[in-house]
């Protein structure tokens, strides 16, 4: 860290209007950030981190490429500057990535793409400070997604629900019984912690909200 407590920030992402607009926000609206600069892709990225300052570097996952990804930069970022910190930004919120970017890669903060300057204020801040940050809406999707594994008819069951059909209708429309189909509305009650069939949707709305990866079918 500098004398005067700001940090030299690297944007690496390819789309350049984002990144051009996130540093002049950041410059602008961060007293905790110094200096900003963009990368574009993996042999750049490398290249400034060789000859400048960087404190934090905030990473994209998603690259317009075939030869590399946000994963390989971290990865490559981490074992030769470990004491460089990461937040990887993605614009799709997946399970997997979670596991691989906190468990493999061990980065120091991931966000949905969608956030605000306050939400990377908050992320900044913490990463800084030595703590990890995932943001709310990557944690709802942990908190559900985790535990939540629905069968392709639980899922067929919920949309129709959501729709508002009742159990007769749901049964008509998949063809199998009303009692197969209160079945299923159990089952998915005791997956989701829901006590009754209003709470279930909530929940299910909530996590396609918060994860827009889709659920998992078997």
């Amino acid at each position: 860290m500098e004398a005067n407590n700001t940090i030299d920030v690297l944007i690496v992402d390819d789309s350049v209007v984002f990144a051009e607009g996130l540093a002049l926000l950041l410059e602008h609206s961060v007293p905790l950030v110094g200096s900003t600069v963009i990368a574009i892709d993996y042999k750049t990225t490398l290249s400034i981190l060789s000859s400048q300052s960087v404190h934090l570097i905030i990473l994209d996952v998603n690259f317009d490429s075939e030869d590399f990804n946000g994963f390989d930069i971290a990865r490559k970022v981490k074992q030769l500057f470990p004491e460089i910190k990461i937040i990887m930004l993605t614009q799709r919120v997946k399970i997997d990535y979670y596991k691989l970017l906190i468990d493999d890669i061990k980065v120091n903060g991931y966000l949905d793409k969608r956030f605000g300057i306050e939400e990377i204020l908050y992320a900044i801040t913490a990463v800084i400070n030595g703590e990890q940050y995932i943001d709310e809406n990557i944690k709802k999707m942990l908190e559900i997604g985790r535990w939540l594994t629905v069968t392709k008819r639980e899922k067929e069951v919920l949309d129709l629900l959501i729709e508002g059909d009742t159990q007769k209708e749901i049964g008509v429309k998949l063809f199998i019984s009303s009692r197969t189909v209160e079945s299923h509305i159990k089952n998915l009650c005791q997956k989701m912690d829901a006590k009754n069939t209003a709470q279930l949707i909530a929940t299910y709305t909530r996590y396609l909200k918060s994860n827009r990866e889709g659920l998992n079918k078997k």
